[in-house]
């Protein structure tokens, strides 16, 4: 008995120290505009756009060594409805986003920070060829969304009051044509409430040396579908080999340089001078440099390339990707991306990787 109430006794403060931190309800309100980022857009620019958000959130308690780099981010999970200031045409858009809060600075009740999400969005109105052809922005109603928002917070007790600027996009990655992109600019207030007493945020900086290696290499084989703007030409297959060299800088960030090997079987159908050649004739070559925000054992990409070789010339000499990786176990890699020309979508990629140093 007295071994039982002496465990208790070191139990109960452990209960303090080890409890998760509370999770978090909120909302916000948005008001903004559609950016139109190609010129044949504006056609679907008439008003301002309003938006409402709801979300709910869970700073993580740093832990590891890539959470006190950031200062104690947070992940959430968020849902926008939005009218897109044009009823007619788009009608309203809405998006699911899981999210991470990553904050540049930060005292015990303020932070400046960048909240990322990436998830699934869903357009009321998109293209269709008799009933709605002025949509040039978005040929599906399922789509995948970005969001992006610099983010100022301020606590007072259980209470989380923010202000922000967002930009907020929608994309089937050419899977179905027209995809433009539809792209929201928005400001935002919000406000949130603690399900549980928060402590003050409190700064440990992390002094141990980082496990992974300061250069590493990765080769990527992913696929994809897209969709050609020929006329009824169907959806066809993509396949991509990635590899790169990858140089960490600091404790969040690295720098890559590397070479693609694209195969999109949408070229024969724009240049049918490739349907009596093979397959692999298809084939594209690109170079690309890029940078990476390191968290653990996941990292976000940014990159940026040219075809150093083409059989034939593609919409753009430039390619970029933008893109999520994540490692199992010690060489494993998960990779998933949008590769784009300029601010158009060319396809998305989802593969593995195997990654070394």
């Amino acid at each position: 008995m007295r071994r039982l109430f002496t465990g208790l006794a070191f139990a109960f403060p452990l209960v303090g120290v080890c409890a998760d931190p509370p999770w978090s309800v909120g909302a916000r309100a948005s008001y903004g505009f559609l950016w139109p980022h190609r010129p044949s857009s504006w056609i679907l620019v008439e008003d301002h756009s309003a938006a409402a958000e709801i979300f709910v959130e869970r700073e993580l308690r740093a832990e590891h060594g890539w959470q006190r780099d950031y200062l104690g981010p947070s992940y959430g999970f968020a849902f926008l409805y939005a009218g897109m200031g044009n009823p007619q045409r788009i009608g309203a858009a809405m998006r699911f986003v899981p999210y991470l809060h990553l904050p540049f600075t930060r005292g015990q009740r303020s932070s400046l920070g960048m909240q990322v999400g990436w998830g699934i969005g869903f357009v009321e109105k998109p293209y269709d060829r008799t009933e709605n052809n002025k949509q040039i922005a978005i040929g599906s109603q399922l789509n995948g969304s970005m969001h992006l928002m610099l983010q100022y917070r301020l606590r007072l007790g259980r209470t989380l009051l923010s202000t922000g600027v967002a930009i907020d996009h929608w994309s089937n990655g050419s899977v179905a044509l027209p995809n433009l992109g539809l792209n929201l600019i928005t400001a935002n207030l919000g406000v949130g409430y603690a399900l549980g007493e928060v402590q003050p945020y409190v700064h440990v900086a992390d002094t141990t040396i980082l496990p992974r290696p300061r250069r590493e290499q990765t080769v990527v084989a992913a696929f994809g579908i897209n969709e050609t703007a020929r006329p009824l030409s169907g959806q066809h297959s993509v396949f991509v080999v990635t590899g790169q060299v990858q140089w960490r800088l600091t404790r969040k960030s690295s720098v890559a340089t590397g070479i693609d090997l694209f195969n999109k079987g949408t070229l024969a159908t724009l240049h049918p001078e490739l349907e009596e050649q093979s397959r692999l004739s298809y084939t594209q070559l690109g170079v690309h440099g890029g940078y990476a925000l390191g968290l653990g054992r996941g990292e976000m990409m940014f990159q940026i390339g040219m075809y150093a070789y083409s059989p034939v010339p593609d919409e753009s000499l430039f390619f970029h990707r933008v893109g999520l990786r994540y490692r199992f176990g010690k060489h494993l890699v998960a990779h998933v991306a949008l590769k784009t020309h300029y601010a158009v979508a060319d396809h998305w990629e989802f593969g593995l990787g195997y990654r070394w140093n």
